[in-house]
Order: C-alpha cells, then sequence, then structure tokens
C-alpha cells in the first residue's frame, strides 16, 4: 500500500474511535481511553503535517504571486498569521518582507500591524529583549489607529503574562504588569467581544474566583469545535483552572483535548503534550518519553528560543524515572524470593492446618450452605417485590408523561384551529369565521389549564414536597416561592426532569417555548446551585425516591 494510502487510513480509523468515544467534554471518558484516544491522534500527525504542507503551499504560491505592493503586503500578513503557531523562522521572514512593503509604500498603519505582529511573536517566542525593543523602541505609539492600539495592548498584555509564567528568566525587560494592560484594553474593547471575556476569564483567575473564570471560558469554547486553533488554547486555560480547583481529573481531560486540537492544526509551539508527559511520567514512563520527544521535535522544528530548553529540562526527570524503575524492579524480585520463601512454609503449616480441621470445615460448610439456599430465598422474594414496585412506579410515571403529552397535543391542536381562522380572515371570509368558535383565547386557555393540570397532578399525585425539596438545592437568595398548589416556568422544567424527560426539546414541545429558553433557564438555575452543577440535574430525578 502506497505512504500516502496507509496516513489515510491512520486518520479515517482515528477519526472513527474519536466519535464513537468522545463527546467534547473531558468527563466523557476516562483518563485512560483519553490517553487511548490521544495516541490515536499522535499516530495520526503525518496525516495532518501534510494537509498542513499544502495549506501553506499554497499560501506561499499565493504569496509569490501577488503583484501590486498593497497585495504583496495582504499575502504576506496572511502567510504570516498561519505560519505564526507552526514556524518562527518563516513567520518573521513574512513579517520582516511586510515592514519593508509597508516601509515603500509609506503605509504608517500597515508598517505598524506587521510591526505589532513581529514584537508579539518574539514575546511567545520567549526572545524578550527583542519583542521590548520591537514594542517599546521601534513602535511610534502616536502613530496607531484605534483597532491598531487596541492589537499593540494585547500584544503587551500577552507578553507580560508570558513573562510573569517564566520569572525564572534571565532577561527581563523593564514592562508593566499585565494588570496595567488589562485596564487599558477594558477601555477600548467591546463588552460583548471574546477579547474582553478573555481578559475578564484571566482577571477571575487571578482573583481566585474560579468556578465564575470557568464558567466564562466555557462560553468561549461555545460555538468552537476541536479543528479551531482557539479550542486548544481555551482548552489548556480550563486545566490550569481545573488544576487549580484540584480537579486532577478535569485538569487531565483538558490538556488531553488542548493536545489533540494542537496535534490537528499542526501546532508546533504548545505547551499540552508536555504537561501530559510530565503528570503520567510515574505511572507510564514510555508514553511520557514518547510524548516528550514528540514536544522536543515539534519545538525544534518551530524555531523558537525558550520551549525547546524548557522541554529539555525534563529529560533528566525521564531519565531519573528509568533509573527508579530499574532499582524499584530489582527491589522487586528479591522481595519476591523471600516472600516465596515465606509463603513456601505458610503453605506447609497451612496444609497441616487444613487436614487438622476438614471435618470440622465440613461440617461448617453445610450448615452455611443451608443458611445460604435461606437466604438467597429471602433475597429472591424480596427482589420480585422490589421489581414490582419500580415497575409500578415507572408505570405511574410514563402515564403522567403520556397524559401531559396528550394534554398539550390538545393545545396544538387549539393553536391550529386559531390558524386556520385567522386564514380565513386573511381571505376576507367573514360569514365564514363568525360561525365559529372565538380565535384569540382558546390556546391560550387551554394552555393555562394544561399548566394548571400538570401543576396539581405533579404536586398532588407524583411528589407533593417538590417545591421544599427542590429549593433545598438552591441558595437561599436564588429560592422560588411560587403559589400554593401552582408551579412557575422554571420548576416546571425540572419537574419533567424528575418525571425522566431530559431531552430538552422534549421539554420546550411539552411546555410550549422555544428549545433556547430552555436551556437558558436550566443553565441559570444551575448557576445557583449550593452543590456541584454537573450533578444538579440527578439530584433533581431523586427527589421523592
Amino acid at each position: 500500500m502506497p505512504r500516502t494510502l496507509k496516513l489515510l487510513a491512520i486518520f479515517l480509523l482515528t477519526s472513527l474511535f474519536a466519535v464513537s468515544c468522545r463527546d467534547g467534554t473531558p468527563d466523557s471518558v476516562s483518563a485512560y481511553q483519553g490517553l487511548a484516544e490521544l495516541d490515536g491522534y499522535v499516530a495520526s500527525r503525518p496525516v495532518y503535517e501534510a494537509r498542513k504542507q499544502d495549506q501553506l503551499e499554497g499560501i506561499r504560491k499565493l504569496a509569490s504571486t501577488s503583484t501590486s505592493r498593497r497585495r504583496l503586503f495582504d499575502s504576506g500578513m496572511y502567510a504570516a498569521r498561519e505560519y505564526f503557531s507552526y514556524q518562527f523562522d518563516s513567520t518573521q521572514y513574512y513579517l520582516k518582507q511586510c515592514l519593508d512593503i509597508a516601509a515603500q509604500m509609506r503605509d504608517t498603519d500597515r508598517y505598524n500591524e506587521a510591526a505589532i505582529l513581529l514584537g508579539h511573536l518574539y514575546a511567545k517566542a520567549g526572545h524578550y529583549m527583542e519583542a521590548y525593543n520591537r514594542l517599546f523602541v521601534q513602535i511610534d505609539t502616536s502613530t496607531l489607529s484605534e483597532p491598531l492600539r487596541e492589537d499593540y495592548l494585547m500584544a503587551l498584555y500577552d507578553f507580560s503574562r508570558d513573562l510573569a509564567g517564566n520569572s525564572g528568566m534571565v532577561e527581563r525587560p523593564p514592562i508593566a504588569d499585565q494588570d496595567y494592560y488589562r485596564r487599558e484594553l477594558y477601555q477600548l474593547v467591546d463588552r460583548d467581544s471574546e477579547t474582553w471575556r478573555k481578559l475578564r476569564m484571566d482577571e477571575l483567575v487571578a482573583q481566585g474566583r474560579l468556578e465564575a473564570a470557568d464558567s466564562l471560558a466555557a462560553v468561549l469554547m461555545s460555538g468552537i469545535k476541536l479543528e479551531d486553533r482557539s479550542y486548544a488554547i481555551y482548552a489548556y486555560e480550563r486545566s490550569q483552572i481545573a488544576e487549580r480547583r484540584g480537579r486532577e481529573s478535569e485538569r487531565m481531560g483538558w490538556l488531553i483535548l488542548s493536545a489533540e486540537s494542537d496535534i490537528i492544526n499542526s501546532v508546533k509551539d504548545y505547551a499540552s503534550l508536555t504537561v501530559i508527559s510530565q503528570l503520567i511520567l510515574p505511572t507510564d514512563v514510555e508514553r511520557s518519553f514518547r510524548y516528550l520527544r514528540i514536544a522536543q521535535e515539534d519545538a525544534i522544528a518551530y524555531n523558537a528560543k525558550l520551549r525547546p530548553w524548557q522541554i529539555s529540562q525534563f529529560f533528566m526527570e525521564i531519565e531519573d524515572a528509568y533509573s527508579a524503575r530499574r532499582i524499584r524492579a530489582q527491589r522487586m524480585i528479591q522481595g519476591a524470593s523471600i516472600l516465596l520463601a515465606v509463603l513456601t512454609f505458610a503453605l506447609l503449616i497451612l496444609t497441616w492446618f487444613l487436614v487438622s480441621r476438614s471435618r470440622k470445615l465440613s461440617r461448617m460448610q453445610r450448615e452455611i450452605g443451608e443458611r445460604n439456599a435461606q437466604l438467597a430465598e429471602a433475597n429472591a422474594s424480596l427482589s420480585g417485590l422490589n421489581r414490582a414496585l419500580s415497575q409500578a412506579d415507572r408505570v405511574k410515571e410514563q402515564y403522567i408523561v403520556d397524559f401531559l403529552r396528550r394534554f398539550s397535543d390538545n393545545v396544538y391542536i387549539a393553536q391550529s384551529d386559531d390558524n386556520h381562522a385567522r386564514g380565513l380572515l386573511k381571505l376576507g371570509k367573514a360569514d365564514q369565521l363568525l360561525k365559529e368558535l372565538s380565535l384569540s383565547v382558546r390556546s391560550e386557555k387551554l394552555l393555562k389549564e394544561f399548566y394548571r393540570t400538570f401543576d396539581q397532578t405533579f404536586l398532588q399525585a407524583i411528589c407533593p414536597d417538590f417545591v421544599e425539596r427542590f429549593n433545598a438545592l438552591l441558595r437561599e437568595d436564588a429560592r422560588f416561592h411560587p403559589k400554593p398548589g401552582s408551579l412557575n416556568t422554571e420548576l416546571r422544567i425540572f419537574a419533567l426532569i424528575r418525571l425522566g424527560v431530559d431531552d430538552s426539546r422534549e421539554i420546550a414541545s411539552l411546555l410550549h417555548y422555544s428549545q433556547s429558553t430552555i436551556y437558558n433557564y436550566k443553565v441559570a438555575v444551575k448557576n445557583d446551585a449550593l452543590g456541584e452543577r454537573d450533578r444538579f440535574e440527578e439530584q433533581v430525578r431523586q427527589i421523592g425516591k
């Protein structure tokens, strides 16, 4: 089989495995399954690398065929952004080329745009003095337009943030703290923008408000897929939040997702795979070494200043781990030899003891057998009773759900009749309309009657203390106080969940709301939960059981 077909087969198998095993969240699989899936992505690296090379080859051809200076600048900036996380030297080459073109055009905005991105590149790659000279010395901030000022401050913010994370470096240029640049950016960016949310997430982490920071990170990740470059960045941020919250399993899950996204996008300058290698070193030395070697190869290929040095420090830990494992193996062999001798002696004593007590044990076994038979018979009777009770509960709940569905269908029928009547009005058939029932209030009355019947049925027949027990799961200031014998919208949603209706689309259909409204109500209530948000719906299902 040709090499290309082999790579394609590996890629397809990996994709199928990922779809069958993962739903995009770190809690959906165990750490072992996550690492096994990551191994599949690692095996498919040549496929993603070939795809990236094809993409970059097209970009290079576009840049080389541009004729006007303006198009040559735009294609060069496009190439630099595509190379930004893939290869340092190529990114630097295109940005310096764009600086020369902008200087020839005497276009200050384009020159500043390329200069800011070049300074940002230097900061990300660990060339801190070069970044300082480019951003603080060689850029005239008085010439920056408002959009470029935002890019400039964002580059300085990332520069300060990266510098704080590598405080042990000898090179440390004198720049302001990241909080200063965050305050400056708050004055420029829109509150609904992704940049504002990212800055706010960092601020919440710095304040120790980790749950709020994680919720905001979830908002940032909504709508993006594993194939998006930003997915790896936000997944890594969520792994750091999980680490600070002491959730190691969740941290590993986000790191694995971040590493998979890096591999799909052929990113060479990353941290996730290296951190995974460090975490699994005590339990899986071979896999740790394999991941770290890949990370080192990618860091060298990227040609950054800082990352290869950081990774190389960890190889010493792997060598120590191998040595420690060899020592442990030798000690285990010695210990096993001693244990074998002890067990042999113990076996001789046990044999004598068993022979001497065989009659007594036989008698005890017969008695135990008789008692076990009695217990088995009693357990069978109890199991039958439990199954009967459980079946009765399921039948009762299913009956109520079917009743609610039929009631809801009646509302839809009434609405259909209303729509028919409105159609008659549009056609000018007023005489025919006067012969039919009133149009405007029938469906509303039916819907109110449906809500009233649902509330009474649920509170009287299923769970009379549902409101009190539901409020016990919420903070005191977020509890609900409906009229006696009735529920509000939030309580009806979670009452349906208590009845086993988990699908938001079915809940929306039953209650005649949009699916997004149901989702927003659920999220708002779970944000006020006393315990973990992820376990809230399961706790609701257990009310009254």
